[in-house]
């Protein structure tokens, strides 16, 4: 899993159809275009904003950063949540936003601990399980930490919170 950043766009209305293609032609001339989604255009560091906030400024295209976390290829399995939360592109490419979503490991902290009743009833607000080899991190959104820990905690279990730094 890697660490990306994302320029979310806010154009402005009653612009023709061309005015997109031309703000995404110039910044592929300034900077390298690791994916898109829409207004949604990632890169693979920061060092890369400057000519692209320079450019989108020229424009009057006013724009949020947004850290994003891209996925495995393998080993998800989709939350009843995941369509509120995580970004498909058209390239088969998947990200989480990190503002909005915080990733956990759930542990067997107690002999006595129930994983199977606690990722059941984890279940119904998780927005993607990552399974690769090796790994095994829940998803739920930003605003649910708590509630995952009084769950974790219900069942004797323990919470290991993964933060995706720079």
């Amino acid at each position: 899993m890697r660490k990306l950043i994302g320029v979310e766009m806010r154009l402005p209305d009653g612009k023709l159809p061309g005015f997109y293609a031309q703000i995404v032609k110039g910044i592929a001339d300034r900077a390298e275009l690791f994916d898109r989604h829409k207004e949604l255009l990632i890169f693979r560091s920061r060092e890369e904003l400057p000519a692209v906030l320079d450019l989108l400024a020229h424009y009057k295209v006013e724009s949020d950063l947004l850290d994003l976390l891209l996925l495995p290829e393998d080993g998800i399995r989709r939350g009843p949540r995941y369509e509120d939360y995580i970004v498909e592109t058209n390239q088969e490419n998947r990200y989480a936003v990190l503002s909005e979503v915080r990733f956990f490991e759930l542990t067997e902290e107690r002999p006595e601990a129930e994983t199977a009743p606690a990722l059941a009833q984890l279940e119904e607000e998780l927005i993607v399980r990552l399974e690769p080899p090796g790994i095994r991190l829940l998803a739920v959104d930003a605003q649910s930490e708590e509630w995952a820990e009084r769950v974790a905690e219900a069942y004797r279990c323990g919470v290991r919170w993964h933060r995706f730094e720079n």
